[in-house]
C-alpha cells in the first residue's frame, strides 16, 4: 500500500490546490473535468504522450496491461478535441484491473460504459471520432502536460467534481502536510461557525484568508 496516496485520499482537491498555491507550485489543470458527477480519483501517474501520425502510421498504444492497479492513466493528446484516445474497451479493462482513473488532455468516447461502471474519467470533453490513423504514441512514462501543468511518471493526481490537481512526486511530503493543516483549519472554522460563532470572527481566529497565501521570502 502507498501510504502517501492513501493519505491524499482523505483530502479534497481544493485543499491540495490551496497547499500548492501556498508553496508556489502550479498543479491545477484548467479545462479538465469529470465526465460524471461524484467521481473521485487519487493515484500515481502512468503517462502516455501522443503526436499526430506521419507518413508511416503508428498505433494509439497497447499499454493497458502494463499499468499498475491503483495508478492513474494520464493521456496527453495536446488538448485535441477532434479525435479520441480512450473508449469503452479501455474503460472496461481499466475498471477490471483496478486502475484508479484516467485523465485526458483531449477527449474520450463511449462514455456510457464509464457511467455504467462508475469508472472515473477526467477530460476536456467527449467526441466519437477515433484517434486511430490520426495520432500515435510518442512515449510511455515520459513527462507530459495537462494544459500548462507538467505531469511526470509517479506524480500524484487527485480528481473530484472540482477538477484535477497534480502533486509533484519530489514535493509530495510537504504538499501533503500543508494540505492536511489547511483541511483541519477549515473543518474547525466550519464547526465553530455552525456552532454559533460569527463567520468573520472564526475565520480571523484560524487565519482563513492566509491559508493558501504564499509565505513572503
Amino acid at each position: 500500500m502507498d501510504a502517501r496516496v492513501e493519505a491524499f485520499k482523505k483530502l479534497s482537491a481544493a485543499a491540495v490546490s490551496d497547499a500548492l498555491d501556498r508553496l508556489g507550485l502550479h498543479g491545477a489543470c484548467l479545462g479538465i473535468a469529470s465526465l460524471a458527477v461524484g467521481n473521485r480519483m487519487v493515484g500515481r501517474a502512468f503517462t502516455i504522450k501522443y503526436i499526430p501520425v506521419g507518413s508511416v502510421k503508428g498505433t494509439v498504444g497497447d499499454y493497458i496491461d502494463d499499468v499498475t492497479p491503483g495508478d492513474v492513466i494520464v493521456l496527453d493528446n495536446s488538448g485535441r478535441l477532434d479525435c479520441t484516445v480512450w473508449g469503452d474497451i479501455l474503460t472496461a479493462i481499466a475498471h477490471k484491473r483496478g486502475i484508479a482513473g484516467t485523465v485526458i488532455h483531449g477527449v474520450c468516447r463511449d462514455v456510457a460504459r464509464s457511467f455504467e461502471l462508475r469508472y472515473p474519467i477526467f477530460s476536456r470533453g467527449r467526441f466519437m471520432r477515433t484517434g486511430k490513423d490520426r495520432v500515435q504514441v510518442e512515449g510511455t512514462n515520459v513527462p507530459v502536460s495537462l494544459g500548462d501543468v507538467q505531469v511526470r511518471p509517479g506524480d500524484i493526481l487527485i480528481g473530484s467534481d472540482d477538477g484535477v490537481v497534480v502533486v509533484p512526486q519530489d514535493r509530495e511530503e510537504e504538499v501533503l502536510a500543508l494540505a492536511q493543516s489547511i483541511s483541519q483549519a477549515e473543518d474547525r472554522i466550519l464547526s465553530e461557525a455552525l456552532g454559533g460563532m460569527r463567520l468573520d470572527e472564526v475565520r480571523k481566529k484560524y487565519g482563513y484568508h492566509e491559508l493558501q497565501r504564499r509565505a513572503a521570502k
